[in-house]
């Protein structure tokens, strides 16, 4: 089990990455932050009891899924 300081040090660890690899895919600064704040959320809300080994893989899938909704959500914005 990952504490409170081991999963913030993991975010702080990840975060520049984590923006780069947003922005690269959204092709928005402040669309990317948004990506990356929501994903840390998440993983801090939801798997913030798991071994700090997990927490790169379970936050890169996050990451990921984040992303696409951000995009899933802008098509649906963009139809009406």
């Amino acid at each position: 089990m990952s504490s409170r300081q081991e999963l913030s040090e993991f975010l702080k660890s990840i975060e520049r990455r984590a923006f780069e690899q947003a922005v690269y895919a959204v092709r928005d600064n402040e669309a990317a932050l948004d990506v990356v704040q929501d994903a840390m959320f998440k993983l801090a809300e939801k798997y913030a009891d798991k071994p700090p080994a997990e927490l790169p893989l379970l936050f890169q899938r996050i990451l990921q899924n984040t992303i696409h909704d951000h995009f899933r959500r802008q098509k649906v914005r963009n139809l009406w």
